[in-house]
């Protein structure tokens, strides 16, 4: 019999990383979790449409992209897309920093003031906006 893995979201580990002042894991996984819940979001809002597309080009579109069709479709409101667009300039920061002594820290009170409420507001738009907190049952 294949093993049964319960999965309830991105939510617990993003929190985890937040509470640890792990900066880095928490924006990272923020927008990682954006971009793959607002794929879902999209790809179910086309099927509803029954709009034929290719899933290729769909799968092509980075955080920003997914972040406009989702203020496009409704799924989010401005706010939403600023702070989505906040959430994947920071993580490229840190992804392509280029100048190791220019590159903002990620820890510190100055860190935490600035990436925590930005971290909860990937969480809230997670939650509220792009129904991250379904449990999944996966059966290996």
């Amino acid at each position: 019999m294949a093993p049964v893995i319960l999965s309830q979201g991105p939510i617990p580990k993003i929190e985890e990383a937040r509470d640890r002042s792990n900066w880095f894991e928490a924006i990272l996984l923020s927008a990682i979790h954006l971009e793959r819940y607002g794929y879902f979001a999209i790809e179910e809002h086309l099927k509803s449409l029954r709009v034929k597309y290719r899933k290729k080009d769909l799968k092509n579109l980075h955080l920003a992209s997914i972040g406009l069709f989702l203020l496009a479709i409704k799924r989010i409101d401005d706010n939403d897309y600023r702070q989505i667009l906040k959430v994947n300039g920071i993580r490229n920061k840190f992804m392509h920093r280029r100048d190791v002594y220019k590159f903002k820290p990620t820890i510190g009170p100055k860190a935490k003031e600035e990436y925590e409420p930005l971290v909860n507001e990937a969480i809230r738009i997670l939650a509220e906006k792009l129904d991250a907190v379904r449990g999944y049952v996966f059966r290996g």
